[in-house]
């Protein structure tokens, strides 16, 4: 699986940080905000369906359209260390187009009293076999920098604008 990461020191205490990155909801921003032109102008929808919104076990789904094709995959935390660090990956059977399944992850590093250090990453497999894949090959490494770069730039306006 080709694995990505990106790395920021953010201006924010380390524990107010993870509060934010280890909210779904502030991630999701990239996929479930406006149309962009990666996602074709589409948004999905996202749900959680645990009834823990966070820590080993939480489960969330995400689905709409993108392009007229179905998408919809489950994904679940699977390692969690509690203001330090979040592993997620897809369960299930999921339904994307360029990517089969993916393991996500952010890490928090306190670096002094306001400041931190973020690394996302995100491990993914392509489809195997079809035009999924050859759309995959093309496509996925793309796709899988622009997320953790949305990601990434979300996290830092967000605290760094908190800060004030």
């Amino acid at each position: 699986m080709p694995v990505l990461s990106r790395t920021a020191v953010i201006e924010a205490p380390a524990e107010r940080l993870f509060a934010h990155v280890d909210d779904i909801r502030n991630l999701v921003g990239h996929m479930s905000g406006k149309g962009s032109m990666p996602m074709m102008g589409s948004k999905l929808a996202l749900e959680i369906v645990s009834q823990e919104a966070t820590g080993i076990g939480a489960t969330y789904r995400y689905s709409g359209r993108v392009m007229g094709l179905a998408i919809d995959f489950s994904e679940t935390v699977t390692r969690y260390v509690p203001g330090r660090e979040k592993v997620w990956r897809t369960i299930g059977t999921p339904r994307l187009i360029i990517i089969d399944s993916y393991e996500m992850g952010i890490l928090v590093e306190p670096l002094a009293e306001t400041r931190s250090r973020l690394t996302l990453t995100f491990d993914y497999e392509l489809p195997r076999s079809g035009l999924r894949r050859l759309l995959g090959k093309l496509l996925a490494a793309a796709y899988a920098r622009w997320c953790l770069g949305s990601i990434l730039k979300g996290t830092v306006q967000s605290q760094q604008g908190s800060a004030a």
